[in-house]
């Protein structure tokens, strides 16, 4: 299927994060937007129990973890809005009764402009997508939200030793409360620094999005990304998120170095302080106006 997005390479690793919650719906209009929502029973994990990934171009994407299995092929796509330049969904629909899965995987790119040049950067060598399991039951779902990153990881031995890199993020994910249901994406100005002579992380992770339970769009928070590389991944804790209008929300993530020479990074992650959660995964390119 050449529909534009980062496609599984033979040795790609995967990373993937879930939440897990029941979602009750109330009203639902024609804009999408489902008055009187509500969520329960948020659990998340950075390490999805038994997640597994592969990608063939006759099969198309088949994906597991603890609890089920299922495949994505040509006949379950059924949207796919990827550009040349910016950014972009491929969307499979996968229903059997009162079961229903969906795949979404993410055309990520960067545009940017200052002395040195201007254009976009668009990720190729990882990807991000987002698997949603639903089992429905009347106006009541049960739902599994997993995020997961992919990509050929760095060689150890390839990994660079010197110089300081700036990776532009791009993110897509979720964020729920008791009564709020989003679809998160990242904002402008998402940058981690690598200084891979110390092997130190920092930068920072802002979220906004659009509410499904109601006529809302805007900004939900963000939480540091900080850490050392271990190889060519690493691994961190943060207790100083801020999400929604709560500050000093915990999380973690997972970062992996992808490229033959660390020329990209993927990246997921959940939060959650037990009154909200969030998950997501992103992909951090290398902006070549920026290094």
């Amino acid at each position: 299927m050449n529909t534009g997005e980062v496609k599984p390479a033979s040795g790609s690793a995967f990373l993937a994060s879930t939440m897990s919650l029941t979602t009750t719906g109330g009203v639902s209009e024609t804009n999408g937007i489902i008055t009187g929502g509500s969520t329960t029973d948020r659990v998340t994990a950075i390490d999805t129990p038994q997640f597994q990934a592969s990608y063939t171009a006759s099969a198309g994407y088949a994906l597991s973890d603890a609890f089920t299995s299922t495949l994505f092929g040509s006949r379950q796509l059924s949207g796919d809005s990827t550009v040349a330049n910016g950014n972009g969904v491929v969307f499979f629909t996968n229903i059997a009764g009162a079961v229903e899965d969906y795949l979404a995987l993410y055309q990520q790119s960067t545009y940017s402009s200052n002395i040195k040049g201007s254009g976009y950067t668009t990720a190729k060598y990882g990807g991000t997508a987002g698997w949603q399991h639903t089992i429905v039951n009347g106006t009541t779902r049960a739902t599994r939200l997993t995020y997961f990153g992919y990509g050929v990881p760095t060689p150890v031995a390839s990994m660079p030793h010197s110089g300081v890199v700036r990776f532009s993020m791009l993110s897509s994910g979720n964020y729920a409360t008791d009564t709020d249901l989003w679809f998160l994406s990242s904002v402008n100005g998402n940058v981690i620094d690598v200084d891979f002579a110390t092997g130190r992380i920092s930068g920072q992770l802002l979220l906004s999005g659009q509410n499904f339970f109601k006529s809302v769009v805007g900004g939900i928070g963000g939480f540091p990304l900080s850490g050392v590389v271990s190889g060519n991944s690493a691994t961190s804790t943060f207790t100083n998120g801020s999400l929604g209008t709560s500050g000093g929300v915990s999380g973690q993530y997972r970062l992996l170095f992808v490229g033959p020479n660390a020329d990209e990074l993927v990246l997921t992650f959940v939060a959650n302080d037990g009154t909200q959660a969030a998950v997501g995964a992103a992909v951090g390119v290398r902006d070549p106006n920026l290094n």
